[in-house]
């Protein structure tokens, strides 16, 4: 595998590369405070680790309930990594900023302001 690209330097050995994509899936509750934050926390991590690594979704859970209850989320808001495996969630907004990194998989020396 030839490393020679600047996203080469995001991902860590455990995690995705820079070929693969982060699948991720935010479930939030309308446009609530908690909601907005974790969408703003996730837009300037996607910013800062580049958009093209990512596929996301957001599933409001005020418009699509079942959808929360097949997926078991039971708490909002939570990002949800679908893949590359394994599948992990972070409940919250997002604000844990190492929490956040190290559950994606992601290099912990990845700077990025968060959402306000």
């Amino acid at each position: 595998m030839n490393n020679s690209g600047p996203a080469d330097a995001v991902w860590n050995e455990q995690g995705a590369g820079p070929e693969r994509i982060l699948v991720l899936r935010l479930y939030v509750a309308g446009r609530g405070p908690n909601s907005m934050r974790a969408m703003a926390n996730l837009d300037a991590l996607v910013k800062a680790v580049g958009r093209e690594n990512f596929e996301i979704e957001i599933v409001d859970v005020l418009m699509d309930p079942e959808r929360a209850l097949q997926d078991h989320v039971l708490v909002t808001p939570t990002l949800v990594k679908l893949a590359p495996l394994p599948m992990v969630q972070v409940a919250g907004d997002l604000s844990n900023v190492y929490r956040v990194v190290y559950a994606l998989g992601l290099d912990p020396g990845i700077e990025f302001r968060r959402g306000e």
